[in-house]
């Protein structure tokens, strides 16, 4: 079901009914009144078999005043947030071994424990501040604009 065939209240659309319970238990300490919706069955005839199958389920977390819905949106979305940085945060700390990063400023290696991957460091080379490179980390999306150099070559230019 599409989220514009949900109604307005609708905050959260999931098939376990222990996330939805523990939502609106997050939402009440909150200040927000939401309630768990189970809409009814859908069934769906299949003319390739002639059998009906009943459709997935779906549970449904409602605000009880339709002016929250958008504020509780946010603390889900919030709450999704944090509970991914303190994976990824849970899965850097448990790694183990050492990885190798070059810094950009001086060239030189270091070694650094694997846990570091994903942050930054000084380089015990020049002091620079040196990022840890984490091959989990997806950078190919970012757009980091021009470089010195791209920005030097420009202004020679002109």
């Amino acid at each position: 079901m599409a989220e514009a065939d949900h109604d307005p209240r609708t905050v959260l659309v999931t098939d376990v009914m222990t996330v939805a319970e523990k939502v609106v238990e997050m939402l009440a300490a909150q200040g927000i009144a939401a309630e768990v919706f189970v809409p009814p069955a859908k069934s769906i005839y299949n003319p390739l078999t002639g059998l009906t199958d009943d459709a997935a389920e779906e549970i449904e977390v409602r605000v009880a005043d339709p002016l929250k819905a958008d504020d509780a949106k946010k603390l889900l979305g919030d709450a999704q947030r944090t509970a991914m940085l303190r994976d990824i945060r849970d899965k850097r700390a448990n790694r183990s071994g050492t990885v190798t990063a070059v810094c950009e400023e001086c060239g030189k290696s270091s070694e650094w424990p694997a846990s570091a991957m994903g942050t930054t460091d000084v380089c015990p080379h020049c002091q620079a501040y040196m990022d840890i490179p984490d091959p989990d980390d997806d950078w190919s999306g970012v757009d980091f604009g021009k470089s010195e150099e791209e920005d030097d070559e420009a202004e020679t230019k002109e």
